[in-house]
């Protein structure tokens, strides 16, 4: 298993723990915090210990980054590089 791998899945963990309790306790600040729905909430309160592993180790990123603005100091280079890039192959 890759680092990159182990990484992603220690974040995902955490970010599944800190939004399953934020949920549980004030589901408002949840919302505002983690930029989720009152189905995302209920959701995310009920999962248990074995869930969020078992969607931690999924392999890719389940948090969100929103960007409604470019940050000062990041030229037009480097966040043509943060753009997804499309899976699609062509003929």
């Amino acid at each position: 298993m890759s680092l990159l791998n182990d990484d992603l899945k220690a974040i995902n963990f955490q970010f599944l723990m800190l939004a399953r309790e934020c949920a549980r306790h004030n589901p408002m600040e949840a919302m505002w915090k983690f930029n989720l729905n009152d189905t995302e909430i209920e959701n995310i309160s009920s999962l248990s210990i074995d869930e969020i592993k078992s969607l931690s180790d999924c392999g890719r990123a389940i948090f969100r980054t929103p960007v409604t603005q470019t940050p000062a100091g990041i030229t037009s280079s480097i966040a043509a590089a943060l753009l997804p890039i499309s899976m699609t192959t062509q003929a």
